[in-house]
């Protein structure tokens, strides 16, 4: 199967009720494992280069490891830059033929959020590729603010849909309750504001930040709007608390290798667990 465009492998999730997989690999060991869920689950999913983790340099690299991949284990799958800082980030991504790009300028102001976008996709598009861009403001969750200033940072609802007409992005995501890493609280999502927002547009939907929310609380945003949920905490916090215990061994007693399988089985494990609750689990037939 041939790599697959953002919105290509999004679209068939848009308002009906289930959501994708966008999972941030920062090594192979990780990548083998989301495509071992992929492969054994029937699900499509979108493998994520973060570019604190993978430098620019390194993305033709790990782009042709993966296509490469995606082709002989026949699965469905879009490679996607995530949270691209600046424009150096995209052009490095569609030179080394990404099938979607993000660009993240939401702690700009409005206006410079949407001219930098509008920027990206008119680039992006001429080669074919499709763009997700942020509005309002995903944080950090150890970074904790209170109750007004973090709802401050939510996407609103009437800026959502004049963002969307202005830039053409073709998926947003979206501020509603979450923050990336791990919580010092349980995170209460803002369902009312989301089904306002899925009112307002038809573009895919985008969660950040899904790592440690209540499952029930991502089952309801995937129903009421929600096609791309980003996870990469719940994995490195599963991996790493199996690695811990290994690498506490003395030398003689472990390699490398195993470290690296250990990584590639919990990684498959939690994205099957993550495949289950978006419902993308036996969808590849849709892309066939």
């Amino acid at each position: 199967m041939a790599m697959l465009g953002l919105s290509e492998i999004l679209q068939p999730s848009v308002r009906k009720g289930w959501g994708i997989g966008a999972y941030d690999t920062p090594n192979l060991a990780t990548t083998y494992g989301i495509l071992d869920a992929a492969e054994a689950d029937k699900a499509p999913v979108i493998i994520l280069i973060y570019p604190a983790m993978i430098p620019p340099e390194y993305y033709p690299t790990y782009a042709a490891f993966i296509k490469a991949e995606v082709k002989r284990r026949n699965v469905d799958a879009a490679l996607v830059l995530d949270h691209g800082p600046s424009i150096k980030e995209v052009e490095a991504a569609l030179a080394a033929g990404f099938t979607g790009v993000m660009i993240d300028s939401s702690s700009k102001p409005f206006a410079e959020n949407v001219a930098i976008t509008k920027q990206v996709v008119e680039m992006a598009h001429k080669q074919g590729v499709t763009v997700e861009a942020e509005l309002g403001h995903v944080g950090v969750g150890l970074d904790v603010l209170p109750e007004d200033q973090m709802k401050a940072l939510y996407t609103r609802v009437e800026e959502a849909k004049k963002f969307v007409d202005q830039t053409g992005v073709d998926a947003l995501a979206v501020a509603i309750g979450t923050a990336h890493g791990l919580y010092k609280f349980e995170p209460h999502l803002d369902f009312e504001r989301l089904a306002a927002i899925r009112d307002e547009i038809d573009v895919p939907l985008v969660l950040h930040g899904s790592s440690g929310t209540p499952e029930d609380q991502i089952a309801k945003a995937v129903k009421l709007g929600i096609n791309k949920i980003n996870v990469y905490t719940d994995i490195r916090m599963a991996v790493l608390k199996k690695v811990q215990p290994l690498a506490a061994q003395p030398c003689e007693k472990f390699d490398i290798t195993d470290i690296d399988n250990l990584t590639r089985k919990v990684t498959q494990e939690v994205v099957h667990q993550k495949n289950t609750l978006f419902g993308s689990v036996n969808k590849a037939g849709l892309y066939r």
